[in-house]
């Protein structure tokens, strides 16, 4: 039986065969500046209604025309407009090949500089202008002007977007306060698949896809039937640089310092692209590697079963980070009408972290003598993730209409390197323990559920506003952990692996230019997707005689690095009680010396094995197969209707374990559901200068892998089952915008708006009581479909350059856009609350300066504080802090090969916060980073 796919591919193929008929005359050109395509550029035949505007090539085409002569007229925001005059004989295509604009001059004396700001911006809103949704656009250049190294940070200062941040670099992307597996993250109009160490949601972290590979950042706000909606905050895709129009070849070297650490950051960016005298192949290579030194100090407060903080650990991480993305792309044109493309894609990140984890044992506390337990963990770990991908696919323009097709691959993988060897990577982690360490008994208390310390806020002495008293618990301010007390307690190999593929995705588009008023579009795609997830967790004991002492591998000992300078942020002393820690050429000694004097406990570990860890052992196979609908028409100059439908089918299986009557049984579901997404766009040209647009779409995500997996845990002694629920729902909404945007006539915009979401089944943690295996009154935690939510806020925006005032002014400039939010959603419990991940605010504040080559931009950067997790009561909610960033970019264009650039990121250095209750006074998690500098060089041939 022929399979979807074949269909798909056998459509594809037909359509192809019948490019080459009906040989209609046609204009095609390609807008330019000096060196770079000018996409959305307006392009109309004067004394006609034909319009167009140019693709993310700078390329238009006016197709179905009759012989005669015709006079094309094209503008640009920013840039003087130019007519051609054309004639076309009968079955010709008419070639004007490269057009180039001219910025615009405010006076004769005036001096434009290429390569500006000024031309980034111009791009990016011409794009914006132009498109029908409501979208915000970032080009390459403007992304190069600030310290944004990732392609997480480079969409932080648009309004509306969020990022959270991993030892102190961008990773995940929320929209309009929503969390980030509810916003579609794209490459080239595909969703990335999702591979990272913790996260089992669909959220893609891109810390390792550096911005040297973008060439331009969409982040939409509303989607049209031609976009994947898997997002209901919206959709970010970040487009990779093609081949270039004339040979280029671009170089940059950096080299910095991170203060906290103390050490130097490098960087290396090549870019080598052109084609050939005829103008028919075209190629480009594209590497960026970064490496940088990093350190974080951080300490987190554990609780359990009331307030009371029952560990204190003081974590102690620096490492190297390695990123190196690589992107490469070809393009044939076969005729003016067909053009081919390949593509092929490469990133890695791998991060070589040592940890040292202090952890006080408050819970340990003996009130016969004032003593407690300390502990240290010696860990070391190297982090890998992996993204490959490959795509072939090609435009062909027809006498009414153009097709266009693409095939792709895509692999994403995360694992840990080989540490302490091939055979067991893992995060690997050695502990040992000191017993009999002096602890101020005014510290602790015991309110039923053991030894405690206790917040300042719940009657304790922890107090984050005051370090003395935060870290004063030890009752002899002299102490400092001794290698002679510390002996080993375990050894842990904590072991991850995740890879997820789509093996094709298969995308097919045809656009039909009915008449000059009406253009009809409809396409198909279809997904193969395989995800497996491997975990384990195993601890082994010491089994022959007394375990060894710190002290007694006094080769392998060596001084904390950076032990002394422990959260300096905070003018805290506590780093005065590390003592000597095992190197890590020591931890891995440890292991090859001690192999045969180590044996397994299976009661602390998890995995398959020990029947454990099932929630975290699963495979997901997954194919999505979407059809689309849509027609655009041109009411008159000024309203443009678009109006479609979107059909996307999922169908998901989901493997896993469960355990029945003591035994591990596989476990399968399958789920099949049908996502029926309607979209109507409005856009109303009240001039050339000012739109008002409004959407009305429905958009869903799916359910995250993690909540899918079949199989569950039941405790006996607990008489508990965890698990998860294959049978869950997508989460929907429908969703309003109305946006007002004015464009300034020297690149610039005003704009602001209103949004609301109206979201039915979202997904929570869910307890019930139920029934297993023959038992009654179990008790199932498991993800459930809840009640429905809502979400609405404004978003302001202005960018403009102060050319309108006198002298030194005229070179200053500011960028500032606010987002304000509200939302609420029903718990199972009917607790009301607002939707997790949902800041109140989000604004972006930035001054800029450009005289000449000379360009300086200060950037400030804030997020209000939102819920991650709810529990029952606010004190027990878990927030992520407030944050705000400060950054500084400048650069100086010496020649028109070669710049000078300097940047500094994270000036302010703020603290990461996550805080148990709305306030601060209760922290879970500070983590402080440092300041980074950068200085360095590029040159352009």
């Amino acid at each position: 039986m022929e399979t979807k796919l074949e269909k798909l591919l056998t459509l594809v193929f037909v359509c192809m065969i019948t490019i080459v008929s009906a040989q209609k005359q046609l204009i095609i050109g390609n807008v330019l500046d000096d060196s770079q395509p000018l996409p959305g550029a307006s392009v109309k035949i004067k004394g006609s209604t034909k319009n167009t505007v140019t693709d993310i090539d700078g390329k238009f085409i006016f197709n179905d025309l009759k012989s005669g002569q015709y006079s094309v007229q094209i503008s640009y925001i920013g840039y003087e407009t130019s007519t051609v005059d054309v004639t076309i004989q009968t079955d010709e295509t008419k070639d004007l090949g490269t057009i180039k604009l001219s910025q615009q001059q405010k006076s004769i004396d005036e001096v434009v500089v290429t390569g500006t700001l000024k031309n980034t911006e111009a791009r990016a809103l011409n794009l914006q202008k132009n498109a029908i949704n409501i979208s915000n656009v970032i080009a390459s250049d403007g992304i190069g002007k600030l310290p944004d190294r990732n392609a997480a940070e480079t969409v932080q200062r648009v309004q509306g977007v969020s990022i959270e941040r991993d030892q102190g670099e961008g990773r995940f992307v929320s929209l309009r306060g929503l969390p980030p597996f509810w916003a579609s993250t794209t490459i080239n109009g595909n969703r990335l698949p999702t591979a990272e160490e913790e996260t089992t949601s669909r959220a893609t972290a891109f810390d390792f896809f550096p911005t040297e590979l973008i060439s331009y950042v969409h982040v939409n706000k509303s989607f049209t039937p031609d976009m994947e909606a898997d997002g209901i905050g919206g959709g970010v895709n970040f487009i990779t640089k093609t081949p270039p129009m004339k040979t280029e070849f671009k170089v940059t070297l950096g080299t910095g310092y991170n203060m906290k650490a103390d050490k130097g950051v490098y960087n290396l960016g090549l870019l080598y692209g052109g084609r050939t005298k005829d103008k028919k192949f075209g190629y480009l290579f594209n590497v960026a590697h970064f490496i940088r030194n990093w350190s974080t100090d951080n300490f987190e407060a554990r609780r359990s079963g009331d307030e009371g903080v029952f560990r204190m650990e003081l974590r102690d991480y620096n490492g190297v980070r390695k990123t190196t993305g690589v992107n490469t792309a070809f393009e044939y044109v076969l005729s003016p009408k067909n053009t081919f493309y390949l593509k092929g894609m490469y990133g890695t990140l791998s991060d070589d972290e040592t940890h040292y984890k202090h952890r006080i044992r408050f819970d340990k506390f003996s009130a016969a003598n004032n003593t407690a337990r300390v502990e240290l963990q010696n860990i070391h770990n190297l982090l890998i993730t992996e993204l490959t991908s490959v795509s072939l696919g090609g435009i062909h323009t027809l006498h009414k209409g153009k097709i266009d097709w693409d095939l792709s691959y895509y692999d994403n993988r995360f694992k840990y390197g080989n540490i302490p060897d091939k055979l067991n990577n893992s995060y690997y982690v050695i502990k040992y323990t000191q017993s009999g360490v002096g602890i101020n008994p005014n510290y602790i208390a015991d309110h039923g559920n053991g030894p405690r310390a206790y917040w300042k806020a719940d009657g304790g002495k922890l107090d984050y506003k005051d370090p003395d008293a935060l870290f004063g618990f030890y009752s002899d301010p002299n102490f400092k952990m001794d290698a002679s007390q510390m002996r080993f307690t375990d050894l842990e190999f904590y072991k991850v692996f995740v890879e997820e593929k789509d093996k094709i995705v298969a995308a097919f588009n045809h656009e039909i230019n009915a008449s000059n008023k009406l253009t009809l579009k409809y396409g198909f795609k279809y997904r193969d997707k395989e995800r497996n997830a491997r975990f384990s967790d195993i601890f082994y004991n010491w089994s022959n005689g007394t375990a060894p002492l710190l002290s007694d591998y006094g080769q392998y000992i060596t001084s904390q690095p950076n032990g002394s300078h422990y959260l300096s942020e905070m003018n805290a002393h506590i780093g005065n009680s590390f003592g000597p820690v095992l190197s890590t050429s020591g931890m891995n000694q440890f292991w090859f010396q001690n192999q045969g004097n180590l044996k397994i406990n299976p009661a602390d570990s998890e995995s398959l094995e020990y029947n454990k860890a099932l929630g975290r052992n699963f495979d997901v196979f997954e194919k999505h197969a979407d059809a689309y609908g849509m027609a655009t028409y041109k009411i008159n100059d000024k309203i443009t209707v678009l109006g479609g439908l979107r059909l996307s089918n999922t169908h998901t299986t989901v493997k896993g374990y469960s355990v029945i009557d003591d035994v591990l049984t596989p476990v399968e579901n399958t789920k099949n559901y049908l996502a029926v997404l309607p979209m109507v766009h409005l856009k109303y040209a009240l001039n050339d200068k000012t739109n008002l647009r409004f959407a009305a779409t429905r958009t869903f995500s799916r359910p995250n892998f993690g909540d899918l997996t079949p199989g569950g845990t039941y405790s006996e002694a607990d008489n508990e089952f965890k698990g998860g629920n294959p049978n869950l729902n997508p989460t929907y909404s429908l969703n309003f915008d109305l946006m007002g945007e004015y464009y300034f006539s020297n690149v610039g915009i005003l704009s602001g708006g209103v949004f609301y979401k109206s979201i039915t089944d979202p997904i929570f943690q869910d307890s019930f009581i139920g029934s297993y295996n023959g038992m009654n009154g179990v008790q199932f935690t498991a993800p459930n479909n809840g009640k429905t939510a809502w979400l609405g806020g404004v978003e302001l925006g202005i960018n403009r350059r102060f050319d309108f005032l006198p002298g030194f002014l005229q070179y200053f400039g500011t960028q500032l856009n606010a987002t304000f939010m509200t939302s609420e959603m029903e718990k199972p419990s009917g607790r009301k609350v607002a939707l997790p991940y949902q800041a109140k605010e989000l604004y972006n504040i930035q001054v800029f300066f450009e005289k000449k080559g000379f360009n300086a931009r200060l950037a400030y950067n804030h997020k209000g504080k939102y819920a991650v997790e709810y529990a029952e009561t606010d004190i027990n909610d878990s927030y992520y802090g407030k944050y705000s960033s400060l950054d500084f970019g400048t650069s100086y264009q010496f020649t028109k090969h070669l710049m000078l650039y300097a940047d500094v990121n994270n000036i302010l250095n703020k603290p990461l916060i996550y805080h148990f209750g709305k306030n601060e006074d209760r922290p879970e998690q500070v983590e402080y980073y440092g300041v980074r500098c950068n200085l360095g060089i590029k040159l352009n041939f």
